[in-house]
């Protein structure tokens, strides 16, 4: 253990206490609350309680500790394990820093908070007593100390078994399920310009079929169908068949729009890192089924009026989305992970179009995660269920 490197913290550090002298007996209770507060604090890592040195300010001051101070450091670990619960992996160590002898105890995995006193240790420390360490100071735990614990905890628990990164819906890294209703797609822009023309097509063909100059009733029957919306022109019968005809490459855009942003499933994704230590170099793949039922939207679309180029798009923050033949898969990276922080999986939602053959259907969505320091990635598998559109 490099003892001087332990010393580098900060006096408020909440991984570090300073104790000057080895607590015997009649000081066990202070020991307990010193180590159940290094436990229950707010703080990633090992935590340490180091012996036979105080900071005064900014001047360390060693104090010597004979052949029985050690001795007892010995006894410690199975006195934390009789007062303390849950149980606590305590470790003793004895080394040097500045050339002085010093001692320690190693909070190794402190994961299960709160840590309690699970019996009387003395009048200053009763059964289900719980103290916290923060800037530098231990005190008794508060309620939102507690509201913080069991958060952490029921994160860990959920994902119990399922391996260091959890991954979920919206922002619960534990939701791997979710049930939606489906979106009513059923007219889209390019839908109701081709009945709007082949309502005017076949107004056109009334009117030559018993030789009526149909330029009035032209007017007419587009002034009902576009209102003020829309110019009248002049167009001949070859001419609006045409226009119906390429309808679905002339309203491309609009059906762009309606489909990945005004009727789309927003899809968000929230992960964290439920181990002790950071992850580093962190590389997300989220796989993807690719159907005419269900598309991913590769860039964010915007309405006409106000289209989104793919640079925007980019600089917004959608993730880069590639179509294979049957898959689709989108990926991020992180230059960091840190432990019991929610972090989003994307910057920007996903945006899916979903068609009415998926009702009653259920869709997996699989993801793998890589990052310096897991031996092997973890995969684990989301699933979306599609209720039928309200009617």
């Amino acid at each position: 253990m490099q003892f001087e490197k332990l010393l580098e913290q900060p006096v408020a550090s909440p991984n570090l206490l300073l104790q000057g002298t080895i607590c015997g007996p009649a000081e066990y209770a202070k020991l307990l609350r010193n180590v159940m507060s290094l436990a229950n604090a707010d703080a990633k890592g090992t935590r340490h309680v180091l012996f036979g040195v105080r900071r005064d300010a900014d001047q360390l001051h060693f104090s010597k500790l004979s052949d029985h101070d050690l001795q007892i450091l010995e006894t410690y670990p199975e006195l934390i394990a009789r007062y303390i619960e849950p149980h606590l992996r305590v470790e003793s160590h004895i080394g040097t820093a500045h050339g002085h002898l010093v001692a320690a105890l190693s909070l190794n995995v402190c994961d299960d908070p709160p840590y309690i006193t699970k019996m009387d240790a003395g009048q200053n420390l009763r059964r289900g007593d719980c103290w916290v360490r923060e800037g530098g100071v231990c005190r008794p735990a508060q309620r939102a100390d507690l509201d913080r614990m069991y958060k952490v905890n029921s994160i860990r628990r959920a994902g119990k078994g399922s391996g260091i990164v959890q991954i979920g819906f919206g922002d619960s890294p534990v939701q791997r399920s979710l049930t939606i209703a489906l979106p009513d797609t059923s007219n889209p822009p390019s839908a109701q310009a081709a009945a709007r023309m082949k309502k005017e097509i076949e107004a056109r063909r009334a009117a030559r079929n018993v030789n009526l100059e149909d330029t009035g009733l032209a007017r007419l029957v587009h002034a009902r169908l576009y209102g003020n919306d829309q110019p009248f022109e002049a167009h001949g019968l070859d001419t609006l068949v045409q226009g119906y005809n390429a309808v679905l490459e002339d309203y491309r855009e609009h059906d762009d729009y309606y489909f990945f942003e005004a009727r789309a499933i927003k899809l968000g994704f929230s992960m964290v890192n439920t181990g002790q230590a950071p992850l580093e170099n962190v590389r997300i793949m989220l796989s993807l089924p690719w159907a005419g039922y269900f598309r991913v939207a590769d860039r964010l679309y915007g309405s006409p009026a106000r289209p989104v180029t793919r640079k925007e798009s980019e600089l917004l923050g959608y993730p880069p989305v590639q179509r294979y033949q049957s898959v689709i898969q989108v990926k991020n990276s992180l230059s960091m992970l840190e432990p019991d922080v929610v972090t989003p999986v994307f910057e920007q939602s996903l945006r899916i179009a979903v068609g009415p053959e998926l009702a009653g259907k259920k869709v997996a969505l699989r993801y793998a995660i890589q990052a310096d320091g897991l031996s092997i990635p973890e995969e684990g598998t989301l699933k979306i269920l599609f209720e039928a559109a309200a009617s």
